[in-house]
């Protein structure tokens, strides 16, 4: 029964750490290549607002857009975990596939904030599948949160000294690095590829699907 438990923990924490590394890829991605971060929706209203006092319909159209398929595509990931529990890491897993495909055909010179549109719908389905283990909630896409809550556990752990308080805070600090690794591998390739680096995505993607496909059977 312990050996079974920790499996699924090991199983759970790569596939986390692997989606952390792809989030931060398609952080640096977007800005680089874009100019916007194309995982989260603060940005984007603001400068939704911000077009809207400068009567900028052009934008406030495509911002408006990429805000209506972030949450779409977000209840869309919550029906699929609520209804299909088993098989959604799988089909997450597969339309992340095809989006990366779609997002690295489009040519580095075309419209920054229509090209980020299926990165926003990408970024809102991964956050509604992918938050964490059953044992602690991390965004994938984004530091803040997981700054904050490995912040808490390392101090946690030097006044209490308590074992939970180090695993937690061990979690978060991986979280964090692996998430910066996909950061950095984001630069290198955008500079060397353009666009067409996100294909790189596609490996552990796949890499994934197998795994998953493996531990559901």
């Amino acid at each position: 029964m312990d050996l079974s438990i920790k499996r699924i923990s090991s199983y759970e924490n790569y596939i986390h750490y692997s989606m952390c590394m792809l989030g931060g890829f398609f952080g640096s991605y977007a800005l680089l290549l874009r100019g916007n971060f194309g995982s989260a929706q603060t940005a984007n209203l603001i400068q939704l607002f911000i077009n809207v006092s400068a009567f900028n319909l052009f934008d406030i159209l495509f911002r408006t857009l990429a805000l209506f398929l972030f949450v779409l595509f977000l209840m869309l990931s919550f029906y699929i975990k609520d209804k299909y529990t088993l098989q959604s890491v799988k089909i997450c897993l597969l339309v992340e596939i095809i989006s990366v495909l779609a997002i690295g055909l489009i040519p580095s010179g075309a419209n920054d904030l229509m090209a980020l549109l299926p990165l926003f719908a990408l970024t809102a389905f991964q956050w509604g599948m992918f938050n964490g283990t059953k044992e602690y909630t991390s965004p994938t896409l984004f530091s803040t949160g997981n700054i904050r809550q490995c912040i808490s556990g390392w101090i946690d752990y030097k006044v209490s000294a308590k074992a939970k308080s180090k695993m937690k805070a061990l979690f978060y600090s991986y979280t964090l690095i692996y998430y910066h690794l996909g950061v950095l591998a984001g630069i290198a390739l955008t500079y060397t590829f353009g666009a067409k680096g996100i294909f790189i995505c596609l490996v552990p993607l796949f890499i994934n699907l197998m795994i998953e496909m493996k531990h559901i059977n």
